[in-house]
């Protein structure tokens, strides 16, 4: 027995406009250590003969293993507490149980073998649990589901998951839709991190990245406590692929070619996991030239590079988890459609010529995460203590690349303590607080400012407890948060910097009560889920602040300084039927939003650009759904045929349709495994149509969206025994259909998007 002492001391500085704001957490632990080893055995739960090869692991710490040929397993040093034990093997259906470390029992593990192989069982990082025993909204893909039909940025795959869409300004900028809602409204995270990178503004882009990603996890609405305030349309979660299993190492190389817009995406990575340590590293670079039309066209400055660094570096020893991530991204992206003439035609972005060196207007993105995170096993509990910071650094140059039209630089010191505890056999509580310090600061020298300089510091406090018995599982929590603003004075600047804001000092407090509950209830044909839930969402920056022009967004912007805090109450039901051969989710939902903030088009135009004011609406009514169908035919449990709508209708209280939702959908992929055991082998073939219905329910001065169809195609292959080269091609817009998404922000400029695009991926992998 060890006794240890852990003290955390976080301290943040800022020093801008000579304020210092500094946040020390002491927090110090005295608790004894203790670890443990447990072995066992997988066997196949109707002969009783052993399973060899299988894949055993706790989700929860990262940490895996295999049997061996006697379908033996054994681990050492885990924390004495409790956790869930998931087993998978080809062929079997997928185990999840949890399990006692500390009784040192030999575990004995019985695998029910599959007539049906149906999509693998996928547990959520927030809740621990199986995908279908959540009272939450919650969608789980991963990075290869999301990237089958070769998607060629993270923002494009999203729109595989029901309800998730994105807007778009060309290839390179895209932004997430959760059911109809975005921007401010739509919280992401990276690993439990907070990532905050001027998303209000519809040019700016999502700052994650495919690198090294494992799965994305989607909550739809404010049906979730544990991630804090605004995220009135939902979260989007991130998550790093987990560690090696312990005394193994890899690394790969891959490359990606695309040819619509002569892109190239290389990229590397290296995983190790030595005793206690262990460790992933990746990097890539990617380059894209113009992208090109249906017709053979380009479209202007639509190129756009990057490189992506990320690490994360884990420690465990007996009761006590480290994990060190790190992420550093640099993007230059041309803005297509932008202009300052008084009157733009369509043919003034088009261009015979693709191009690929870097040209004006453009964006320059640096961003750095970092999350620090601590988790403490007892025996029937644990304490996690996260401590993170993300900078985001966005430079915008107009016409003159020695100074920038705007340079703005966000920097957010997040910290997160959750402590869950079992306090009986069917009753857990999960109970924290967390925070965030967001500074914004406008760089000099620069043209102009977009938002003024401000600074907001949030925290919010919150308990769940849950209760299971039998098939049923129950859940209730509340949370509370405020947020203080204070947006700083720009009157002693030039007038030329201060033209598109309200120059004008505002202190601001924002609060909010939030609750959450419902329930599930499993068997083995049929799940039904119901939650209710409240969030809020104070107004941001350039809600108040805007007085405008913002030519990445094509018009002119009024803000209001007097917006109130924006209160959501969902309502989500969900019902899911489980057949051998056929799986079925029915999800409704209803969203109302008291003081709704919106941009509203006016009559005037300001130059060629028109006019949009923030205002509220008393009442907006978001409702609609996802319905969801997964077959595979009696004779050939190899072919999954796949197939989701999604639909959102967003009306004020008088019934008029609310701007900017997108458009209903309906999207169907047909995939044949195949896995072949010869020296080429091929593992699937899959081919998706995805179906954009009209969009005529439009808001005032908005246009409608015609429908139109997308067909993708792609194989997945393996060559060698050891499969260690991996090939991935395929079709992108098969029929080459000329199409404009509801949603791009090129639309009102006559521009389509991308035309038919043929990619090929290698990945070669070294163990």
């Amino acid at each position: 027995m060890q006794y240890c002492c852990i003290c955390i001391i976080f301290a943040i500085q800022f020093n801008s406009m000579k304020a210092k704001i500094g946040i020390i957490l002491y927090i110090i632990f005295s608790f004894n250590l203790h670890a443990q080893d447990i072995q066992g055995k997988v066997i196949n739960a109707e002969t009783k003969e052993v399973i060899p090869f299988a894949k055993v692991g706790f989700p929860s710490i990262n940490i895996f293993t295999s049997t061996n040929e006697k379908g033996e397993f054994f681990f050492d040093h885990l924390p004495e507490t409790h956790l869930n034990i998931k087993v998978t093997a080809f062929d079997f259906k997928i185990s999840i149980e949890e399990i006692d470390i500390s009784k040192n029992e030999k575990l004995i593990i019985e695998l029910t073998p599959l007539h049906t192989v149906f999509e693998e069982v996928k547990v959520t990082a927030a809740e621990g649990r199986v995908q279908r025993e959540n009272i939450t909204s919650v969608a789980i893909a991963t990075k290869d589901e999301l990237f089958q039909t070769g998607a060629t940025t993270l923002g494009e795959s999203l729109i595989l998951i029901p309800g998730v869409q994105t807007s778009s300004v060309g290839m390179g900028i895209s932004k997430p839709i959760i059911r109809g809602l975005s921007g401010m409204r739509v919280v992401t995270y990276n690993n439990g991190l907070r990532i905050e990178n001027q998303q209000w503004g519809s040019d700016h882009g999502m700052a994650a990245s495919e690198l090294g990603l494992g799965k994305v996890e989607v909550v739809k609405g404010p049906s979730s406590l544990l991630y804090g305030a605004d995220a009135l349309g939902g979260v989007i979660h991130f998550i790093d692929e987990s560690y090696l299993q312990k005394g193994k190492s890899d690394a790969y190389v891959s490359t990606k070619f695309e040819s619509n817009s002569m892109g190239t995406t290389n990229e590397a990575g290296f995983r190790i996991h030595k005793g206690k340590w262990r460790a992933n590293v990746h990097a890539n670079y990617i380059n894209h030239a113009d992208f090109q039309l249906p017709d053979g066209e380009f479209i202007k400055n639509s190129r756009f590079w990057g490189t992506n660094f990320k690490t994360s570096l884990g420690y465990r020893h007996k009761n006590y988890q480290l994990n060190i991530r790190y992420q550093l991204s640099y993007l230059r992206l041309g803005i297509p459609g932008h202009s300052h003439n008084e009157n733009p035609e369509t043919i003034d972005f088009i261009t015979s010529d693709r191009k690929r060196e870097g040209t004006l207007p453009a964006q320059f993105n640096l961003n750095n995460f970092l999350l620090i995170e601590n988790t403490i096993f007892f025996n029937k509990s644990n304490l996690l203590i996260e401590l993170g910071n993300t900078n985001s650094d966005l430079r915008e140059h107009d016409e003159k690349i020695t100074l920038p039209f705007t340079h703005l630089n966000v920097n957010n010191s997040t910290y997160n303590i959750r402590y869950t505890r079992k306090i009986t056999e069917n009753i857990g509580l999960k109970t924290g607080i967390q925070g965030m310090a967001k500074i914004n600061r406008n760089r000099f020298p620069s043209s102009s400012l977009l938002i003024p300089d401000a600074n907001s510091f949030d925290n919010g406090v919150y308990a769940l407890v849950d209760y299971e018995i039998g098939k049923w599982r129950f859940q209730g929590g509340l949370r509370y948060d405020i947020r203080y603003l204070s947006v700083l004075s720009s009157t002693d600047l030039d007038s030329s910097l201060i033209s598109n804001i309200n120059p004008n000092a505002v202190n601001r407090t924002f609060q909010g009560v939030n609750y959450s509950a419902g329930f599930v209830r499993n068997s083995e044909l049929t799940s039904i889920r119901f939650n209710a839930s409240s969030g809020y969402r104070a107004p941001h920056l350039s809600e108040l602040k805007a007085d405008g022009f913002h030519h990445g967004s094509l018009r002119y912007e009024k803000g209001d300084e007097n917006l109130n805090s924006e209160h959501a109450i969902q309502l989500d039901l969900a019902l899911e039927l489980h057949f051998d051969h056929l799986e079925i989710v029915i999800n409704p939902y209803y969203n109302r939003i008291s003081n709704f903030i919106y941009l509203n088009q006016t009559d005037d135009f300001a130059g060629s650009f028109p006019i949009f004011e923030y205002g509220q609406a008393d009442v907006a009514h978001l409702y609609g759904g996802e319905i969801g169908i997964h077959y595979h035919p009696h004779r050939i449990h190899r072919l999954h045929i796949n197939s989701n709508f999604s639909a959102t209708i967003a009306e004020t209280q008088n019934g008029e349709p609310i701007s900017l939702i997108p458009q209903p959908n309906l999207n169907t992929s047909i995939r044949f495994d195949i896995k072949n055991k010869h020296k080429i082998s091929v593992k699937n073939i899959i081919l998706e149509h995805v179906y954009y219905l009209p969009q005529n329910r439009v808001g005032p001065n908005e246009t409608y969206s015609v429908d139109y169809h997308l067909l993708n195609l792609a194989a997945h292959l393996s060559i060698g025994k050891a499969e260690k080269l991996d090939i991935s091609t395929g079709v992108r817009n098969l029929l080459n259909t000329n199409y404009r998404g509801h949603l791009s922000a090129l639309k009102n400029l006559g521009l389509s998007q991308p035309g038919i695009n043929v990619f090929v991926s290698l990945k070669y992998k070294i163990k």
